[in-house]
């Protein structure tokens, strides 16, 4: 049997709730060349039963230990697609977003990473709103250095490529980690199309696990500032705050990040510029 061209990951633990919606939105891609990996890390509710019940020959259950990157890491390496497009069990992906994407990375062969934009639902598909993500690298690169530019859901990357880098790290904020090895392999795409309909409720992982993930996330803020920027740990940290501060850092500290931070980052563009200028404008408003 040949490979497909993309395996899709799906990890999922007592999903039952959102589940069936979330399986369906794949299956009806307009891309149909692709396998979908259900990894469970050990569901006790309906979810096995669920996933048994598409009886689609495109659907692999892979059982999992507990845990959120254990279950990534075992799709990661099962995975027989080229590329690998991301699915939460609670999120819900648009007909053509499969084949938006893949037209996107063969376009563009140096690509490693590709995400979109998302519209924002509650517990029923009702829109509540839009979330717009960086379209340059550059930009990208500045947003890992203080949050999490991209929807995970929403993203495809290259499978020998994620492996190269270590794959899902950590036990919190695994995906920001790896976007932040990956851009430095290849490049990424940001496509300004809401393809994703993700799903914000009071049971949803980034909620229940809020402060350990900002904990983590922090540390790897500052690591991608180190990097990105060619830092000092104690310069990196400095620069981290500064951003993180979201224009509240005042004047001189904005003006040392301007002076001694921008110019060594690794990637410009016409848009992290515009974001910088306007971020000067607040402060000297």
């Amino acid at each position: 049997m040949p490979s497909p061209r993309i395996s899709v990951l799906l990890p999922v633990w007592n999903g039952e709730r959102f589940l069936p919606a979330a399986v369906a939105s794949i299956l009806a891609q307009s891309f149909t060349d692709f396998e979908l990996l259900a990894v469970d890390g050990g569901s006790t509710d309906r979810t096995l039963e669920i996933l048994a019940g598409f009886r689609d020959p495109r659907i692999r259950i892979l059982p999992a230990p507990p845990g959120i990157v254990a279950a990534l890491n075992l799709g990661l390496a099962s995975a027989r697609g080229e590329w690998i497009a991301r699915q939460d069990a609670d999120d819900l992906s648009r007909p053509e977003r499969l084949a938006v994407q893949w037209t996107a990375v063969q376009r563009n062969p140096a690509a490693v990473l590709c995400h979109t934009d998302a519209e924002l639902i509650g517990e029923g598909v009702a829109a509540i709103g839009r979330a717009r993500f960086p379209r340059s690298q550059a930009f990208f690169a500045l947003k890992l250095c203080y949050e999490c530019p991209v929807v995970h859901s929403s993203v495809l990357f290259k499978t020998a490529a994620a492996r190269a880098v270590g794959g899902y790290q950590g036990q919190q904020a695994e995906d920001y980690g790896l976007w932040g090895r990956l851009i430095e392999t290849g490049r990424v795409l940001g496509l300004p199309r809401k393809l994703l309909q993700f799903r914000i409720h009071d049971v949803s992982a980034s909620r229940r696990h809020r402060e350990v993930m900002t904990a983590a996330a922090e540390q790897i803020a500052v690591e991608h500032c180190r990097r990105f920027m060619r830092l000092p740990e104690a310069e990196a940290r400095r620069a981290h705050a500064v951003l993180a501060a979201h224009g509240r850092c005042g004047w001189p500290e904005w003006l040392w990040f301007l002076r001694h931070c921008v110019p060594r980052l690794r990637w410009q563009s016409a848009e992290l510029a515009a974001w910088l200028g306007l971020q000067t404008v607040k402060l000297l408003r």
